[in-house]
Parts: C-alpha cells; sequence; structure tokens
C-alpha cells in the first residue's frame, strides 16, 4: 500500500483500507458525517492503524473555514464554566473542530476578545458572563454572518443568539418542593442583586411565598457575596436571634449552602427535620456534604448542544433565537425526610 513522498500515510490509503472513498474518509474524520456506524467505525480504526492524521488546518485553508469556535469566558472562574468548557471541548473535537478560548474581565477585554476572535475568522463565538454582572454590550461593528451565542445572563443585543436556564422556573420548583416538604417559613440568601438572573430569581422568589403564605421575616432576606463564610454567619445570626426561626432557607449557591448546613450543625438543629437547606447551583460538594444538597441542576448538556445548533445556524434565520430551558431539581436529604406513617421511604430523586 503506497503512501506519500515523505512516508505519511494519505487519505488514499485509509480510504484503500476502510474499503470506502475518500470523500467519505473526509466526512467522517472531519466530523460531516455523524452517522456511528460501521463505515465510520471501519474508517476510523483504518486511520488508527496507518497513524493518520488529518491536517484539519490546511483544510480550512484551502476551504476559507477555521473550524474553530470561540468561546469567552468573563469574570471569576467558576465550576460552571468549567462544565461548560468541558462539553464544548468534548463535542467540538468530536467533529473534528477546534475551540479557542479567552478568559476575560470586564467589558472592555470582552469586547477586544471577541473582535480578536473575529479577525481570526472563527466560525461563531460563545459568550459566558459573568454570573455576578451582566455584559454592557456586544461590538456593533462585527461581520453581520458571525453568530454570536450568549450563554446566561441578561440578553445585551438584538443581533445576538442566546440560550440559558429558565431562573423563575428553576425557584418555583424549589419553593414547590418546599411546600410539599411542610415549609412555612423561609429564609433566601440571595447573591448581589447585580444581574437580571439574581433579580428575577428574588422577583419570583417574593411572589411565590407571598402567594403561598410563606413569607419571610425582612431579616430572612438577605444579599451579598456568595462564600461559606457568609453562609455560616447569615444563619448562624438568624438562629441565635430568638425563639423565630425559618424551617427553610434557600441559597443563592452551594457555598453559601455548605455555610448555612455548618451553622445549623453547630448551633444543634437538624437538617432536614427541623431546617430545610436548598441551593442554586448543583455542583459535586452537593454531594459530598453531610446531609446532601437539594439544588437546582443546570441542563448544561441542552444548553451546549442548544449554543452549538445556533453557531452552526449562521444564516439560515434573519432574527437570532432567544431559548431558555427548563432546569432540574435534585431532592436530597437537605430537605427531604419520610413522612410519618408513610411507607415510601426512598428519596424523590430528580423533579423537572
Amino acid at each position: 500500500m503506497g503512501h506519500t513522498a515523505d512516508n505519511k500515510p494519505s487519505i488514499a490509503n485509509v480510504a484503500a483500507l476502510a474499503g470506502v472513498s475518500t470523500a467519505t474518509v473526509s466526512r467522517v474524520l472531519s466530523g460531516h458525517r455523524s452517522k456511528n456506524d460501521d463505515i465510520s467505525r471501519r474508517v476510523r480504526t483504518a486511520a488508527e492503524k496507518l497513524n493518520y492524521s488529518a491536517n484539519f488546518a490546511a483544510s480550512a485553508l484551502r476551504s476559507d473555514r477555521s473550524r474553530t469556535v470561540g468561546l469567552v469566558l468573563c469574570g471569576t472562574s467558576t465550576g460552571l464554566d468549567g462544565s461548560i468548557l468541558d462539553l464544548l471541548s468534548r463535542r467540538l473535537t468530536e467533529q473534528g473542530r477546534y475551540l479557542l478560548v479567552i478568559s476575560v474581565r470586564g467589558d472592555q477585554e470582552r469586547e477586544a476578545a471577541i473582535r480578536s476572535m473575529a479577525a481570526r475568522q472563527v466560525e461563531g463565538i460563545i459568550v459566558v458572563p459573568s454570573p455576578d454582572d451582566d455584559p454592557v454590550g456586544m461590538p456593533a461593528d462585527l461581520p453581520s454572518e458571525l453568530p454570536i451565542v450568549q450563554v446566561g445572563g441578561r440578553p445585551v443585543s438584538y443581533h445576538t443568539s442566546w440560550v440559558g436556564m429558565d431562573q423563575a422556573a428553576s425557584m418555583r420548583l424549589i419553593i414547590a418542593h418546599l411546600a410539599e416538604q411542610n415549609a412555612h417559613a423561609v429564609a433566601y440568601l440571595s447573591r448581589e442583586l447585580s444581574t437580571s438572573a439574581a433579580s428575577e430569581l428574588f422577583t419570583t422568589f417574593s411572589t411565590l411565598t407571598n402567594t403561598l403564605g410563606m413569607t419571610p421575616q425582612p431579616d430572612w432576606v438577605q444579599f451579598g457575596p456568595c462564600s461559606m463564610q457568609r453562609g455560616h454567619d447569615a444563619v448562624a445570626t438568624m438562629l441565635s436571634a430568638g425563639n423565630d426561626h425559618p424551617d427553610a432557607i434557600i441559597c443563592g449557591d452551594d457555598s453559601l449552602a455548605l455555610g448555612a448546613l455548618m451553622a445549623c450543625n453547630q448551633l444543634g438543629f437538624q437538617v432536614p427535620d427541623q431546617i430545610k437547606v436548598a441551593a442554586f447551583v448543583d455542583s459535586p460538594a452537593c454531594l459530598v456534604s453531610s446531609p446532601t444538597l437539594t439544588a437546582v441542576k443546570t441542563p448544561l448538556e441542552g444548553i451546549v448542544q442548544e449554543a452549538l445548533r445556533l453557531v452552526d445556524a449562521k444564516g439560515q434565520s434573519i432574527l437570532p433565537s432567544h431559548v431558555a430551558l427548563p432546569p432540574a431539581l435534585e431532592c436530597r436529604e437537605s430537605t427531604w425526610s419520610p413522612r410519618i406513617g408513610s411507607s415510601n421511604m426512598t428519596s424523590p430523586g430528580t423533579f423537572a
């Protein structure tokens, strides 16, 4: 079987070994053939056996396509950023494409990163705003055919697609679950109301607790940074203030909830029998805490899938899309206890 002049296997060698055309080899290895059937497996096996690596960079130059998607991460890195980065990287690798990542702070750095990616002729740009600050805007002089998808945060441009989680629905899930577990007095440790997401959560919390007769005392609703120390101190103050205390606490993230659990334990309050604790957003820490934490699960797989679909939909729609995906609630030990006299002792699991 012949090789190229520099003794490297060619695409023709792979096609011959797999028993397919060179066009089929190109489609399989570039990710344009999505079927994982016998043909695709034969091509990949042949490429691996011959140690063949397609030169996608050269292919991109020939076709005027970079096969690269840009990802701009704004603000302090979070676990959510890492999950999105991991999922995007894996999906694009499966398609024979590349991910260009730039981490920025502030609107000026974000705009510079977007312009830099546009100059590199990326196929699209995905922007993940900071959970603590909404972006102000997008550069106005970008190529009209360049798709930009914002993940979460406040939508800032009619020319930019948006995909994220339905924040109001996530609060509704938590409140409904706590009400079903007979909670009557609910506290809320919120982020600062510096983003549209935080404001929407607080508005939904206020409306639902008032409607259901679960209205908290004024000092049970607090705003501030997300940290274990703040969660611990805020809950310790609530529980030490007098005879009245909340029977459920909703926390703006997992670090606040972990601090709340520490305070309950130190002051001798049993979770969930005396106080139930729930959090935004689910994380590995929620699974190893004692008790394990009930938390809202962000639909990351769906968000990444939609973001890539919107990147690849350029030219197919005049108007950008706005996609709000439903969350799920992972119900765990921190909010759930078997009802007296009930024969069902199993955890309720996931609710959507």
